[in-house]
């Protein structure tokens, strides 16, 4: 009788702690990608194909991302690896999903960007305004030629 409760109580134990395990892991995974992706941008001589390394980062992040629910972190990520790979559809669709977490201002200037780099300019103009509405500290980060329209609109609605 006691070898069952003791075996009852540690399947209960694992079966409570699994969760907790798992986004462990999922952590240390996504540090790992967050590191490489540094590096591409600190240190890009040192990586043998960066388009390559960008793609693990995505991949990586787009994994552990359904281990980390409404953290928007693995999804910036990605969002930014495929920003930097210039693969402006498939940021974009990254960076919606990590609208879904959560509505943060970096995320929609990013959005903002890969907007512009897929040509869509008025969805550009629209999440840098957003972006601006939420920290006006951002200025500087809009592009030029987006910047001072997004910050005069800001203004105008203020006023």
């Amino acid at each position: 009788m006691k070898a069952l409760r003791a075996a009852v109580l540690g399947i209960a134990l694992v079966a409570l702690a699994s969760p907790e395990v798992l986004r462990y892991a999922a952590e240390r995974r996504l540090a790992s990608a967050n590191a490489a992706f540094d590096q591409v941008l600190t240190d890009p001589a040192r990586v043998t194909s960066v388009l390559g390394m960008l793609e693990a980062i995505t991949e990586a992040a787009v994994s552990v991302a359904p281990v980390l629910p409404g953290d928007s972190r693995a999804w910036v990520l990605a969002g930014s690896s495929q920003l930097v790979a210039r693969n402006a559809e498939r940021a974009l669709g990254c960076y919606r999903e990590a609208l879904a977490s959560g509505e943060r201002a970096e995320i929609h200037l990013n959005y903002g960007r890969a907007a512009a780099l897929s040509g869509r300019m008025s969805v550009a103009e629209a999440a840098f305004l957003r972006a601006l509405w939420i920290s006006p500290a951002l200025l500087r980060a809009v592009p030029p030629g987006f910047a001072e329209r997004a910050a005069a609109e800001v203004a105008r609605v203020e006023a």
